[in-house]
């Protein structure tokens, strides 16, 4: 049985597929593929937090949300806190992980990290740097210092 388009359907045709009559996510993901992209971010932040324990830092928390953004982990070594964004792909047709984390990504962050600071009342002298994980199948890898704060807070 054909079934014509409902007005939603014909204003957005690239969010509805006609074939399994499922509404459609960005980037064409279903529900289903947007799940397991959740749980894969998930399976790949545990993997980078062991790789951080296995190189000396202590794991603070994961994925702190707050309504500025979200932070994968935060972490402490030699007197700093450290602020992870954790950033996976399965092959390099999407650029580089560190392409994905841009200014706006960087500043929303920066703006966590901030609240992060100030609710738990750490010292605004508090030696911090914000690291992003790269990770692919087979490596981690940590560049630290990715970028420098570029919050609207003062830190």
């Amino acid at each position: 049985v054909k079934t014509s388009l409902s007005q939603w359907e014909y204003k957005h045709p690239m969010r509805f597929s006609t074939q399994t009559n499922k509404i459609l996510l960005f980037a064409g993901e279903s529900r289903k593929a947007k799940m397991n992209t959740r749980k894969i971010g998930t399976v790949q932040e545990q993997r980078v937090a062991g790789w951080l324990k296995q190189h000396g830092y202590d794991i603070v928390e994961h994925n702190f949300s707050c309504r500025f953004g979200e932070i994968d982990l935060i972490a402490r070594k030699d007197g700093y806190l450290i602020f992870v964004e954790v950033k996976y792909r399965s092959n390099r047709g999407y650029g580089s992980p560190c392409e994905a984390v841009d200014h706006r990504k960087q500043k929303r962050i920066s703006n966590a990290a901030a609240f992060y600071l100030r609710r738990y009342g750490y010292p605004m002298d508090q030696p911090c740097r914000f690291d992003v994980a790269q990770v692919s199948a087979d490596a981690v890898e940590l560049m630290e210092n990715a970028f420098a704060y570029c919050g609207n807070f003062s830190m």
